[in-house]
């Protein structure tokens, strides 16, 4: 097991803990899904929901106790199912919202790691959101560790530094050769063996 790694976050440890003993696996289970940046938003999301839930649960409870022996303080018992009503709500909002921006963020990932975008428009069509508001999603994917490739974006454009650096190694390989033909500049590899693309004459590469 590496040094950095704590107990928690090895799958193998969650597992064997849950058949040993339940209640530690439990504990090291939310540990392990809170501490995953993809899984995180997901798992406090469901959280926040069936927060809200028991929350609504207990306001429904509170009206009907209050419906079936009055208590006499009718305004007390609506200030109250009020109050777990709106943090139900509100806990039930916040935590689909969580759901849906872990969504998003796992969608921007994939596209970027697998390079199926160019531009913050492209993401944005996808996604059928505003350009701003990619902007901001693929800021925070990249943050919170969604995007294994390293990237960079100007002018709403993506720069795949991995690409970049390709093209850098291939021009380090790259002649420039004059077709003794027509005078073309033509632009091949070191062990390439090409035609003018301007005559089509077979190029005369001195090694």
């Amino acid at each position: 097991m590496g040094m950095n790694k704590k107990i928690y976050q090895y799958w193998i440890v969650v597992i064997l803990a849950l058949i040993i003993f339940w209640p530690i696996g439990l504990i090291l289970l939310y540990l392990k899904l809170r501490d995953n940046s993809k899984n995180k938003f997901t798992f406090s999301g469901i959280t926040k929901i069936v927060i809200g839930t028991c929350s609504i649960f207990f306001a429904l409870i509170g009206t009907a106790a209050e419906i079936d022996e009055p208590t006499g303080e009718v305004g007390v018992t609506i200030v109250m199912v009020s109050i777990f009503l709106a943090i139900g709500i509100a806990f039930i909002y916040f935590g689909m919202k969580n759901i849906k921006d872990g969504k998003i963020y796992e969608k921007i990932g994939n596209l970027i790691n697998f390079q199926e975008v160019e531009s913050v428009e492209e993401i944005a069509k996808k996604l059928k959101i505003t350009e701003e508001k990619a902007i901001e999603y693929i800021s925070k994917a990249v943050l919170l560790g969604f995007c294994n490739n390293e990237i960079e974006y100007k002018n709403k454009k993506i720069i795949y530094k991995k690409k970049i650096q390709e093209e850098v190694e291939k021009k380090k390989h790259e002649r420039i050769v004059k077709c003794e033909s027509c005078g073309g500049i033509n632009h091949i590899s070191d062990t390439e063996v090409k035609a003018c693309e301007y005559c089509g004459m077979k190029l005369l590469i001195n090694k």
